[in-house]
């Protein structure tokens, strides 16, 4: 029977035998398969399942997916272990997962905020000469007021059931209970949103979650002191994806940081994109840059080898930051006393 994605919610059960569901619960490899565009009713789906039972989401069969997989930021060995933060190029689930979203309170005043720009002008030298001059300023506007919501950044896995056993691409480990309701039903959609197909593996887990880490959401350039002309040319691709308008600020920012000389810089890749760390190491400081979402830089203070494999909630949650420099007039100034402390 063939089985075609919809936007039912039709519960659709699959095991390695054809026989009753419930006599089957013995065995010792069993999964459902759940295909539509999204589901929003968990309990209809998982009727069967305890609660505290645990569990895995994923897809099977990985070779139908070879090009999407490259795609998610995977490499083309698809190595046992590999860890990403799937992109937000795929729908609304991986947008939110990657991106986190903002709440607009229309039922509440709206406020002042400030958007930074750069200003031009001509200035008179002397008869029939001027010379242009520009510099940084607030403009205000009116908004209404608004809450960001940090991404779920659930990270996607190259796994395998055992040593010989077919890989699969699941999600982390998580147990099925009424209070993880929002990040089960989050999960299985960033399944669907991007394959389609969620299956649901409880058996034989300790293989899939056993598996040492390799998290792919960095590029680490190769070590040395990276003037600005030559540094440009590493992520110019990142700084052309925004508005025309927002490129010479973004491009200033950066410049302005990289002329302390960090350690090393590390370019975000996958979900990640769009995100740059500029590693004072001797300071034991790092700081990161978005060229897309948020309106400040963070001054975060941890090793290098526990920053990278944080996830992108985890790093932008307020706890770690050591400091929060906003993006308006004084910027400069602030990044210069910061880096210089």
């Amino acid at each position: 029977m063939t089985h075609n994605r919809t936007d039912m919610e039709v519960p659709y059960l699959s095991t390695d035998v054809s026989q009753d569901f419930e006599s089957s619960l013995n065995l010792k490899v069993i999964y459902m398969i759940i295909k539509a565009k999204r589901i929003r009713n968990l309990e209809l789906h998982f009727r069967w399942l305890p609660p505290g039972k645990r569990i895995v989401f994923g897809v099977s069969a990985i070779d139908r997916f070879q090009s999407l997989l490259t795609k998610i930021g995977f490499t083309d060995t698809l190595q046992i272990g590999e860890s990403v933060l799937p992109p937000p190029a795929f729908g609304s689930i991986s947008r939110f997962n990657a991106l986190g979203k903002l709440i607009i309170h229309k039922d509440r005043p709206k406020e002042t905020a400030y958007r930074m720009v750069e200003w031009h002008w001509q200035e008179w030298r002397g008869k029939n000469s001027s010379e242009e001059q520009s510099k940084l300023v607030d403009v205000p506007y009116k908004r209404y007021p608004r809450t960001f919501v940090l991404p779920p950044s659930v990270e996607l896995k190259i796994a395998a059931q055992s040593q010989e056993g077919e890989k699969l691409i699941t999600s982390p480990m998580m147990t099925y209970d009424k209070r993880n309701r929002t990040q089960l039903l989050h999960t299985i959609n960033l399944f669907l949103d991007i394959f389609g197909e969620c299956q649901v593996f409880h058996e034989n887990l300790d293989a899939i979650i056993n598996v040492p880490i390799k998290h792919l959401n960095w590029t680490v350039l190769p070590p040395g002191r990276y003037p600005w002309s030559r540094l440009k040319s590493q992520v110019q691709s990142l700084i052309q994806r925004v508005p025309t308008g927002n490129q010479k600020m973004i491009d200033n920012r950066l410049e302005t940081i990289n002329k302390h000389e960090p350690d090393f810089v590390a370019v975000g890749r996958a979900g990640f994109r769009g995100y740059i760390i500029f590693g004072f190491t001797a300071k034991n400081l790092f700081v990161l840059e978005s060229i897309y979402f948020g309106n400040a830089t963070y001054i975060l203070g941890e090793r290098w080898e526990e920053l990278s494999a944080l996830t992108k909630a985890e790093i932008l949650s307020e706890h770690l930051h050591k400091d929060r420099v906003i993006h308006r007039v004084g910027w400069h100034r602030q990044i210069q006393k910061l880096l210089f402390a």
